[in-house]
């Protein structure tokens, strides 16, 4: 009975963390206008916003502290970020020396799966630099984007949903409020959304979806790829 008793834990130990990785989220969170020539900050959370669960990077899931956060410069250039662990987020800096918008996005498969289900975590944001702030194309396949502007207290934000630059119809995003309020909306023809924003401080968007696709990561076989997609913005 014991050893029956143990090996139940163990499998419910392994559940539980796999549908944590799977309810979990990261999202970068920065200030929609920068400044030439001044630091500009960025950080990177992982848990659950909703439920303002902000987890600290030491019980990040599998390997994920160890993510790559890339910048997208408004000539197309890329770099690569330096991250600094401040046990709450990742933390790192852009010193913007062009105007035009930046692309600011992190992606990491993690090398545990969750069975036969493999993780992958996304997150972009964009920051808009002496010049009036437009869509723009980022690296990743999947993109959700709000125009880099201020936004006011009772108004509407437009999200766009694209999948290699085109848009994306009939799908769920899910909007999360400063206040714990969700709603989740469905895209319309030009993989828009338009969300009423009620309350001040920052907002998080998720898109999660699930493809059926045979591979092996890390030398395990995996059935099954996760992708959550994170974009956040500012409400004054």
């Amino acid at each position: 009975m014991k050893t029956i008793s143990f090996l139940l834990l163990i499998i419910a130990g392994f559940l539980c963390s796999t549908q944590l990785a799977e309810a979990h989220a990261v999202w970068i969170e920065s200030a929609a206008g920068g400044t030439k020539a001044k630091p500009h900050p960025v950080r990177i959370y992982y848990g659950e916003y909703e439920a303002k669960v902000y987890e600290k990077t030491a019980d990040w899931y599998s390997d994920l502290r160890e993510m790559e956060v890339y910048l997208l410069r408004p000539d197309q250039s890329k770099v690569k970020l330096t991250l600094t662990d401040k046990g709450e987020y990742l933390e790192t800096t852009f010193t913007p020396d062009q105007a035009g918008v930046y692309l600011i996005s992190a992606s990491h498969a993690t090398k545990d799966l969750g069975e036969t289900t493999r993780y992958e975590f996304t997150s972009q944001v964009a920051v808009s630099v002496g010049t009036e702030a437009g869509v723009k194309q980022g690296v990743l396949p999947y993109q959700l984007f709000v125009l880099p502007v201020k936004h006011s207290k009772g108004s509407k934000v437009d999200i766009l949903l694209t999948k290699d630059g085109r848009p994306l119809a009939g799908q769920d995003i899910v909007v999360m409020s400063p206040e714990g309020w969700t709603k989740t909306y469905q895209s319309d023809a030009q993989g828009r959304i338009s969300t009423d924003v009620l309350w001040k401080g920052v907002y998080v968007a998720e898109f999660g979806h699930s493809t059926e696709v045979k591979g092996t990561w890390h030398g395990q076989p995996y059935t099954q790829n996760w992708q959550g997609l994170t974009t956040s913005f500012e409400v004054e």
